[in-house]
């Protein structure tokens, strides 16, 4: 399939190649800069935030424009697939915000890309920028600035997976939404820096002036996911001020880059996943920082999914279930967090409670709200700690990383970009996380709780019991195959790879694709 000319005309699919070269060595730039800021703070560099910049974080005049009208209410945001099922879902799910997702839950083959377009295009068509509750607005979630689209070479290389994702969505639905009376919404993922902030504002500066849409019609909210922005988070909302709308915390991938960034630490290991809360120091100051640095700059500040899923009919494990994205949305309320994140439709209404709750009792005058001084100021140290966490790492935490990341990884070779493992919803960015966990405890020789200590033959026999197991279940051998090597080979690394979805990617694209387009279209 040609992608992405199957859903450009001639003429534009050539701005495209024209946006892509312009762009293509800033890119490279900022990427080859994370790079040597990694190996500083292997070195034993620390993260710090920029004297360059102090004036600009001491200024409490400058603000982020209004956001529009259809973006004023966004108790509930919903993540899922960008795919027609899906928007479907969504559409009927009563979110106020749909985030049709093109990155860590959506398999990028040619196919499905081109399916997930024609997805977005047609909610597109039927937004009408009304500001009422529970009704969807659109969000587009483009791939992250390291990855590529190997399907456009311009100039002998792989196009930014970012800027064709970005384009091809304006090129497609800027103008019917604009006509309809709201505007195209992205949600940007990963970004590091100020400096990357700025790439995204260049670049949708460009396509806009290359599809004649309005300067500035472009909004974008940003996913705070890496270790390294919140470090520039002011500065970062600074350079994108004439568009931002919003600040969402992306709880599991900062882990992960938490993971990625501190992980040849011995004095940063952390316990099994699900062994500690989004009130352990490190990650409450995260979330705090986010929600200071919001209020002070007129920013929505939008809380983190909790990736639950409802087993079925409504029985004891359902209700459990409720009761902690209850209690998690209820907690992030009362931080001072204007909205969240649910990665299921069935989460939506459990998830807005909440927040309703809150707004009611606002009316009232009976709401405290959360003592926000001081919460915008930076403290490393915070950002660092995790010398308190309770847990430990086990055996059972080892086991489960496995599972889910074979699981998942053969299932996402063979086109599934979500799945619902052990009552959890899986994505790209969980696997990210469970690999580097792996990759902790064996660098560092962790003892486990039950009394092993983490090596490689511990873990090739643990990966031998999964594989069999997964092959009781149906998984196709030579998805397997792959899935065990990637995963393999990313926790034995003596230099883990910065994000594993890069190496899937071009598994990806060596393999077949086994579902024929007429399924996905």
């Amino acid at each position: 399939m040609d992608y992405p000319g199957t859903l450009l005309e001639e003429t534009t699919a050539e701005l495209l190649r024209q946006l892509v070269a312009e762009t293509a060595a800033s890119r490279t730039a900022l990427l080859q800069a994370r790079k040597e800021r990694s190996r500083a703070v292997r070195a034993g560099a620390e993260l710090a935030p920029s004297p360059e910049t102090a004036d600009l974080r001491e200024d409490d005049s400058w603000r982020v424009e209004p956001p529009p009208p259809d973006l004023t209410y966004r108790l509930v945001e919903l993540a899922t697939p960008a795919s027609a099922e899906h928007a479907t879902a969504a559409m009927a799910s009563r979110a106020d915000v749909w985030v049709a997702d093109l990155e860590d839950m959506l398999v990028p083959t040619p196919a499905r890309l081109v399916a997930a377009h024609r997805a977005i295009e047609d909610v597109a068509a039927t937004r009408t920028g009304d500001a009422q509750p529970g009704v969807p607005t659109l969000m587009v979630r483009p791939r992250g600035l390291h990855l590529p689209e190997a399907h456009l070479q311009v100039d002998g290389a792989s196009a930014s997976a970012s800027t064709v994702d970005t384009f091809t969505f304006l090129a497609r639905c800027a103008r019917t939404l604009l006509s309809g009376g709201t505007a195209p919404y992205l949600y940007l993922p990963k970004l590091e820096t100020a400096a990357e902030a700025a790439w995204w504002d260049d670049l949708l500066g460009r396509a806009e002036s290359l599809l004649g849409l309005p300067h500035g019609c472009t909004r974008v909210s940003v996913l705070v996911e890496t270790v390294q922005a919140t470090y520039e988070l002011e500065e970062i909302v600074h350079a994108l001020r004439r568009r931002l709308t919003g600040l969402a915390a992306g709880r599991w991938d900062y882990v992960f880059s938490y993971l990625r960034t501190y992980g040849t630490r011995p004095d940063h290991l952390l316990p099994d996943r699900d062994a500690f809360t989004m009130n352990t120091r490190f990650l409450r100051s995260y979330t705090s920082l986010i929600v200071g640095v919001c209020h002070r700059r007129g920013v929505q500040a939008i809380g983190g999914p909790i990736a639950l899923a409802p087993s079925g009919p409504f029985d004891e494990s359902v209700a459990m279930t409720h009761a902690r994205v209850n209690r998690d949305k209820a907690r992030e309320a009362k931080q001072g967090f204007d909205g969240a994140w649910v990665v299921h439709p069935g989460m939506v209404p459990v998830a807005r409670a909440p927040f309703e709750e809150r707004d009611r009792l606002r009316e009232e005058g009976a709401w405290e709200e959360a003592d926000l001084a001081g919460a915008a100021t930076l403290d490393p140290v915070a950002l660092r700690d995790v010398s308190s966490i309770p847990g430990a790492s086990t055996l059972t935490g080892v086991r489960t990383a496995l599972r889910s990341s074979l699981s998942y990884l053969t299932g996402w070779l063979a086109g599934e970009g979500t799945a619902v493992i052990a009552g959890h919803i899986e994505d790209f960015g969980t696997v990210e996380l469970n690999r580097m966990q792996l990759w902790q405890w064996l660098t560092h020789g962790q003892r486990l709780a039950e009394g092993p200590t983490m090596s490689e033959l511990l873990l090739d026999r643990m990966l031998e019991d999964e594989v069999v197991l997964l092959r009781r279940r149906g998984a196709r051998e030579d998805l397997l195959g792959h899935a065990v090597t990637l995963l393999r080979d990313a926790v034995v690394a003596a230099e883990p790879p910065a994000f594993l979805s890069q190496r899937a990617y071009e598994v990806l694209v060596s393999v077949d694709e086994t579902v024929p387009e007429s399924d996905v279209a």
